[in-house]
Parts: structure tokens; C-alpha cells; sequence
């Protein structure tokens, strides 16, 4: 497979791919399948029940690879300011990790058997004062900058470091298609599809 074949196939097809898979099962009507993506766990508090799915868990294990990257990409650099800057984007998967999945306490709340109460203290960051929105926006126009405007801008860039640090162009393929399958997803569930599901709010772009 020639470089730029590979490069297409995982930043496009292998992810597309798996979210028409995850938007299928979601929103096919078939619980067995639908529990798969976001699980139904009754004595759970909503917020938590679909942290447990499929959908919730890829997204970390991506945050995770991201992590170790990050960390890798630190440890075989000399340069200083390439280390500094992969230093700071594993503190930054670190922190989005631990925000994702709320710091471990879902599956706290699930092996010990505890129902957590509506009204109980937030246990991250984004759930304070509900600025869930406000922190998915953050992360939208970051991501959009660094995986779309930066790559654009500084792809051929004469600059050491930025051609170390610029993401491939073609993660510009990824955001299209994950803002193209966000409305898909959004379309289904206002035709009523998944009715009866956890996912009741944050349909992100990740479904």
C-alpha cells in the first residue's frame, strides 16, 4: 500500500467507517445493539450509563494513543522546545482523558454498585456549573485550528520544529468527515431514531 493510500485509509476510511458502525447500532431500533454504544444500567445515574459504551470508551482509548504519542514524541526528541511542546500536549491529553471519563469514577460508581444523586457535587471540570457546552466548543475551535488551520499554514514551512510538530493535511479529511457524520447522527435522532437510548443530549462529533 503506497504512503498516501495508508495515509487516506486511517484518517478517512477506518474512521468513518467505525462511526457509521457506532451510528448504525445507535440508531437501528435494535436494543441489544444500542446497549453495545451507550448501555442502559438502570441503578446508574444517566450521566454515567453511557460513559460505560463502546462510544464513550474508543473515544478514550483515542485520548489515551494520543497520550502516549505525545509521550514518545518527547522522549526521542532531543531539542528542547520539541520536548517542551510534547510535554505540554501529554499534560493536555492527560487533562482531556481524565475530563472525558470524569476522572475514573463511572466505573467507580459501577464495580462498587453505587447510584450516584442528580444533585451530587460535579466530579470534573466541564460538569461545573454545566459549561459542558462551552468546554465542547473549546475543543471544537481547538481542534479545528490545529488539525485544519495549521496544517494548511505551516504544512511547508522551512522550519525545523513546525515540520516536526504539524499535523499531516490529512487529518483536514477527518474533521470534514466528523462534522458531516455529527449532522448525519443529529438528522437521525430528529427523525426519532434512537428513541430510548442514554444518549439524550451532547450528540457530538464523535456520533
Amino acid at each position: 500500500m503506497s504512503e498516501r493510500k495508508r495515509a487516506i485509509f486511517f484518517h478517512l476510511v477506518l474512521p468513518v467507517t467505525v462511526e457509521l458502525l457506532l451510528i448504525g447500532a445507535y440508531f437501528s431500533g435494535i436494543d441489544s445493539l444500542q446497549n453495545i454504544v451507550s448501555p442502559k444500567i438502570p441503578w446508574l445515574h444517566p450521566d454515567s450509563q453511557r460513559e460505560l459504551g463502546l462510544l464513550e470508551n474508543l473515544q478514550n482509548l483515542c485520548l489515551l494513543a494520543a497520550f502516549g504519542v505525545a509521550c514518545w514524541g518527547g522522549y526521542c526528541t532531543r531539542d528542547k522546545v520539541a520536548r517542551a511542546a510534547w510535554g505540554g500536549a501529554a499534560l493536555a491529553f492527560a487533562f482531556l482523558l481524565g475530563e472525558e471519563m470524569d476522572y475514573g469514577t463511572h466505573y467507580y460508581d459501577y464495580f462498587l454498585g453505587i447510584t450516584r444523586r442528580p444533585d451530587a457535587v460535579p466530579r470534573s471540570l466541564h460538569n461545573v456549573a454545566d459549561t459542558t457546552d462551552l468546554f465542547k466548543r473549546v475543543m471544537d475551535i481547538a481542534m479545528a485550528l490545529w488539525f485544519v488551520v495549521v496544517p494548511l499554514c505551516f504544512a511547508r514551512s522551512k522550519c525545523p520544529l513546525l515540520q516536526y510538530l504539524v499535523p499531516s493535511r490529512y487529518f483536514i479529511l477527518t474533521m470534514i468527515a466528523m462534522v458531516a457524520l455529527s449532522k448525519f447522527a443529529h438528522a437521525l435522532r430528529g427523525a426519532g431514531f434512537g428513541a430510548g437510548g442514554t444518549i439524550n443530549k451532547n450528540i457530538s462529533v464523535t456520533l
